[in-house]
C-alpha cells in the first residue's frame, strides 16, 4: 500500500476548494434577476415591428427614417487623418423611431453618437461616424448599418473616397 503525504492531501483539498468556488461563481451569474432597468431604459414592448409577412401591418403607422443624405465622399484624404461625418435624420412616420443598433463594415468605421432613447414622429436627430484612415491606403467604400423599428428595417450610409499614403524620400 502506498503512503499518501500530507501535502498531497492539502494541494487536493484547496484543488477541490477551487472548483467548489468557481461553481458557486458560475451557477450564482445564472440566478441574476434582469427585472431592473434603467428610467426611461428601452424595452421590447416599446418596438413596434410587423411581426411577420403573414400578419397584415398598417405600414402607414410604421416610423419612418429620413436621412438628410446617406452617403458622403471623402475625396482624397491622407493616410492617418481621421473623418467625421454626423448624418441628421428626421423622423417622419407617425410612431416613436427606436435605433437599436448602428454598426460599421469594420473596426476603421464607428458609430459614437447615436439615439439611444425613442424619437418621436417629427422630431430630429443624427448619428455621428468616424472613420480612421490610419494602414489604410487606397479606395475605400465603408458602410454604415442603421437597423430601426423601419420598413425596411435597415438603412445602410456609406463613405468612400480615397487614403493616400505619405510620400517616401
Amino acid at each position: 500500500m502506498q503512503r499518501v503525504f500530507p501535502n498531497v492531501m492539502k494541494r487536493r483539498a484547496q484543488v477541490l476548494a477551487l472548483l467548489a468556488l468557481t461553481t458557486l461563481l458560475i451557477t450564482s451569474c445564472r440566478l441574476t434577476d434582469h427585472s431592473e432597468n434603467e428610467p426611461g431604459a428601452i424595452t421590447p414592448n416599446d418596438l413596434q415591428i410587423p411581426t411577420s409577412g403573414f400578419k397584415e401591418t398598417d405600414l402607414s403607422r410604421m416610423p419612418v427614417i429620413e436621412f438628410d443624405s446617406t452617403g458622403m465622399n471623402m475625396g482624397r484624404i491622407p493616410e492617418g487623418m481621421q473623418v467625421q461625418k454626423v448624418y441628421g435624420f428626421v423622423n417622419s412616420g407617425k410612431t416613436d423611431l427606436v435605433i437599436t443598433d448602428v454598426r460599421g463594415s469594420c473596426g476603421c468605421t464607428v458609430a459614437k453618437n447615436w439615439p439611444r432613447m425613442p424619437v418621436a414622429p417629427g422630431e430630429r436627430s443624427a448619428i455621428s461616424v468616424t472613420f480612421s484612415s490610419e494602414g489604410r491606403p487606397g479606395m475605400q467604400h465603408k458602410t454604415i448599418t442603421v437597423v430601426a423599428n423601419t420598413t425596411p428595417p435597415t438603412t445602410v450610409l456609406t463613405l468612400t473616397g480615397e487614403v493616400v499614403p505619405p510620400e517616401i524620400n
